[in-house]
């Protein structure tokens, strides 16, 4: 199980480097704009949400997905981990 930020974020980027290809490595890629960068492409996206969702048992909703936090993987991570903590 996943239980902080900084695992969560190893999860998503090791997910990134390996779905879209991401051979080299990249000096502070988890705080690298994902989107703006060409790492992750508006097909990407749809892959990247479901893969979150569905690792992390949680459900993005459009404040998060349009929000700037989801556009690097230590944003991504921070909205993982606040919905996580939140009772069910």
């Amino acid at each position: 199980m996943v239980t902080s930020q900084v695992e969560i974020a190893s999860v998503i980027e090791r997910f990134i480097q390996k779905q879209f290809r991401i051979v080299d490595t990249v000096p502070a890629l988890r705080s690298t704009h994902l989107f703006e960068s060409g790492f992750v492409d508006s097909a990407g996206v749809v892959e990247l949400i479901a893969f979150v969702e569905s690792t992390f048992k949680i459900r993005l909703g459009d404040d998060q997905v349009f929000s700037d936090d989801f556009t690097t993987i230590d944003g991504i991570a921070a909205i993982v981990d606040s919905m996580s903590a939140r009772p069910n």
